[in-house]
């Protein structure tokens, strides 16, 4: 049994290699984000796609099933994010973009703003080992039912334009809201000076299975 120890050993010091490269992954690629979204230079792309939104994303595979089945997926191409992004959301001109900024990495955030009136969208694709490791907590978060309230305002699991998402209230009229589509997609959505109304409306805008269409060329 001592000579047990060296092995379970090892093993130990893989499995927290592993989870601490998933984690970091996740963070740089949020960080990143947020940094792309504040930044008012970013270049505005000029295309935009259509098609109708999607059905439902409720998890069917396991969480190991679900990333294995993305590794060896490819990432759409920034022509493809390219031919999907709206220009207009709401009626809010598209302000700025940014597609595929991080190596291996399929993504696209876009801002769409008049006055005070904002909307933020970030989507990431989870083919590939970072994609996947990406859209992780997303993946979670979309196998939960919450209803978290706090000083903070509130989080609970709704139905978004038949989707479910985790919708967060917030203060000074923000409103954030986030779901995992076709076990692929990560969809984030901040909107400040907006109703919940405005939610619905936008997810359908948004054409999501345009991204389905997309991954199967």
């Amino acid at each position: 049994m001592q000579q047990l120890k060296p092995i379970k050993y090892i093993s130990n010091i893989f499995l927290a290699k592993t989870i601490m490269k998933t984690i970091r992954t996740v963070l740089i690629i949020q960080t990143v984000f947020c940094l792309v979204a504040c930044n008012p230079n970013n270049r505005k792309n000029q295309e935009q796609g259509s098609t109708q939104p999607g059905v439902s994303n409720t998890p069917s595979k396991s969480f190991e099933e679900n990333k294995n089945s993305l590794l060896n997926k490819t990432p759409l191409t920034k022509e493809q994010f390219a031919s999907w992004l709206p220009e207009t959301m709401l009626g809010l001109p598209l302000t700025s973009s940014t597609i595929n900024l991080l190596p291996g990495v399929g993504s696209c955030t876009a801002n769409y703003n008049q006055g005070n009136t904002r909307i933020r969208i970030m989507i990431i694709d989870g083919a590939g080992e970072k994609g996947a490791n990406g859209v992780a907590p997303y993946r979670a978060s979309s196998t939960l039912n919450i209803n978290d309230k706090g000083a903070w305002g509130s989080t609970k699991t709704e139905t978004v334009n038949g989707l479910k998402a985790k919708v967060s209230y917030l203060e000074e009229d923000r409103l954030n809201a986030s779901m995992f589509y076709n076990e692929r997609f990560a969809v984030d959505i901040k909107l400040n000076e907006l109703t919940r109304e405005s939610l619905d409306q936008i997810v359908q805008e948004l054409k999501l299975e345009k991204l389905r269409e997309l991954e199967r060329q």
